[in-house]
């Protein structure tokens, strides 16, 4: 009998424990919720101040992931060469990390900071070169290709993809002349990423929204309304290792903006 009223009575602490963790979680949940909504009331009535509308429901919620190192992947290269020139491809190793790659289709140079392009009759044997570069695009891990072509002339091009997110300073870029492929150029990831250590914290929106404002302050930049915001990467290379830190592409009227989530640095890109 004692032994069952000490059951029931350990049963009753965990309930009561569990219920009081519960309790405090949603407590700290509620916190957070409470600080976000003020911090974001603050910068709308910030960016008004300054000239721009913020809409409070643009500002991310989202945290930004970590900063990856990348290794060079020889193989993952010689499968794009194979793809672009065939499977007779030959490479060879240049030094300084350059390697080229010929075949009868034309020629192929790849870096060790994943630069590479490609120049001869590419997919020589495809039925549709508009499908072919999308195949490429998908398989290499590419947004979808957007085209701009008139009379068999013009470019199609991608932004890179890394665990979803997108490398706004990478691009891959395929050149069409009269109804031909006769050059891809751009940068291709590898996919072995590892973790690193950040040094700090990486900015949240709010951090990043507060560099962006700077920056237009500084500059003059112009710019009424900001859209949307969304996570991205940067890519930053060196003789010896490529590293994608966390970004936040900041879409307004004019134009996108790139927040590094470590330096809080700005960079321009597309105008809108």
């Amino acid at each position: 009998m004692e032994r069952y009223r000490l059951k029931n009575i350990i049963i009753l602490i965990l309930v009561l424990v569990n219920a009081f963790l519960l309790v405090s979680l949603s407590i700290r949940k509620s916190a957070e919720q409470d600080t976000f909504r003020r911090t974001a009331e603050q910068l709308v009535a910030l960016f008004e101040a300054d000239g721009m509308d913020l809409d409070i429901y643009a500002i991310s919620r989202d945290t930004p992931p970590d900063t990856l190192t990348l290794s060079r992947d020889i193989a993952l290269e010689e499968k794009a060469v194979k793809y672009l020139l065939g499977d007779s491809a030959v490479g060879v190793d240049q030094g300084g990390g350059i390697y080229e790659y010929r075949s009868a289709a034309g020629t192929a140079v790849f870096r060790s900071g994943g630069s590479f392009e490609a120049s001869g009759i590419l997919g020589e044997s495809a039925e549709d070169l508009a499908e072919f570069c999308r195949k490429f695009c998908h398989t290499f891990s590419y947004t979808e290709p957007v085209f701009q072509l008139e009379d068999g002339d013009g470019t199609a091009a991608a932004f890179c993809l890394y665990n979803r997110l997108s490398v706004f300073n990478c691009t891959i870029t395929f050149t069409f002349e009269d109804g031909m492929l006769t050059a891809a150029r751009g940068t291709l990831l590898p996919s072995n990423g590892t973790l690193t250590t950040n040094v700090q914290p990486p900015l949240r929106a709010a951090g990043a929204l507060t560099a962006f404002q700077r920056m237009r302050q500084e500059t003059v930049a112009v710019v009424s309304a900001v859209l949307e915001m969304d996570l991205c990467y940067e890519l930053q290379t060196s003789s010896a290792s490529m590293l994608l830190v966390p970004a936040w592409r900041v879409a307004t009227d004019t134009a996108d903006y790139y927040v590094n989530c470590q330096t809080g640095g700005v960079t321009a890109g597309s105008t809108s």
